[in-house]
């Protein structure tokens, strides 16, 4: 596999910008969705159908962000942009994972 192209190198810096601005946006929701979901559990109540579709909607998101720099990180990049992809994509799985554990405290309810 040959050396990754400035030009590519210069879209995924591009990207990876825009991914760490939202990223802090998506941690504030993740953060909010987890709280819905542990007072819905307290009171024993199903969470509404809006809140669930925010959360599939950021599980999406996420999951496709994590699939984009797996396939980055897959690549033969720069040993510093390789550094920076495998702590971008940890942030995102350590939000994916508080999210699913939410979603996972409502037995049948497909996130």
């Amino acid at each position: 596999m040959a050396a990754m192209e400035q030009v590519q190198v210069d879209d995924i810096e591009k990207q990876m910008a825009k991914l760490r601005v939202a990223l802090p946006v998506w941690g504030e929701e993740a953060n909010d969705l987890v709280e819905l979901a542990h007072n819905a559990e307290r009171a024993a109540m199903q969470m509404d159908e809006r809140t669930l579709q925010r959360m599939r909607r950021l599980l999406q998101t996420a999951a496709g962000w994590h699939d984009t720099l797996l396939y980055w990180e897959q690549q033969q990049a720069a040993p510093a942009l390789s550094a920076d992809i495998r702590v971008l994509r940890g942030s995102l799985d350590a939000m994916r994972t508080e999210v699913n554990a939410a979603a996972s405290l409502f037995p049948g309810q497909e996130t």
